[in-house]
């Protein structure tokens, strides 16, 4: 039993270490939506979303990367929170964007609903394009669009685009890793930065656990000796 607690102790002191060298830098959030979680026409069944969200000072930067197996991007739409405005669009943010309110009839063939984001049209031809954008404002999850032109399918002409397949839907999941069971990370309403620890507070409570580990130590080598002097 003696044992099991020290071996407790270790692994929370091990934890908080982990916190403490985590001040140089703020934790880094990864998800993709793909396969199951992505719609797509025509080639684009298997496009893939991927993005990477992190603090860096004073902003978070979102980065996305959006693979498309043929054709060409033709532009792509990020949402963000619909009290989001330019003041929260900060330097490091991909040039080119319009934000703004869109649906199936503005040039968006076959999406679900509207979203209110940040769309960037793509200049150049291209089945790859990453996307930044630094802002004030915390991740939440939402939705995304993407479109190139037309296809054809069986001799059939068809509009090729892709989105999340949670498109329009709400998630109470809370922000982490993965993307939610169809969901995309963007930004939300709230200016804050992730909760990490004072490197003051993580010393203490580190140096408060080594010393339970220590007299748990000694305690058990007391009672070890006791024992095989059969006291």
């Amino acid at each position: 039993m003696k044992i099991k607690k020290i071996k407790i102790a270790l692994a929370g002191f091990a934890t908080i270490l982990s916190l403490l060298l985590a001040t140089s830098g703020w934790a880094t959030y990864t998800g993709s939506v793909s396969g199951d979680t992505l719609f797509g026409t025509g080639s684009w069944e298997s496009a893939v979303l991927e993005w990477e969200v992190s603090y860096d000072s004073d902003a978070w930067i979102y980065k996305y990367t959006l693979t498309a197996p043929e054709k060409a991007i033709s532009h792509v739409i990020l949402e963000v929170s619909n009290t989001f405005t330019a003041d929260n669009i900060l330097k490091g943010t991909t040039e080119g964007y319009e934000l703004g309110s869109y649906d199936s009839t503005n040039g968006n063939p076959g999406m679900p609903g509207s979203v209110y984001g940040l769309k960037w049209d793509m200049g150049e031809d291209s089945t790859s394009v990453t996307l930044t954008i630094a802002t004030d404002r915390a991740p939440k999850w939402g939705d995304f669009y993407a479109k190139d032109g037309v296809e054809k399918i069986d001799g059939v002409k068809t509009e090729i685009f892709a989105y999340n397949t949670q498109f329009g839907n709400e998630t109470f999941d809370s922000i982490g890793n993965g993307n939610a069971g169809g969901w995309v990370m963007v930004p939300d309403t709230t200016s804050s930065a992730p909760p990490v620890p004072e490197p003051s507070t993580v010393l203490l409570l580190g140096f408060g656990l080594l010393g339970i580990v220590g007299a748990g130590g000694k305690k058990l080598r007391k009672d070890q000796k006791r024992t095989l002097a059969g006291i």
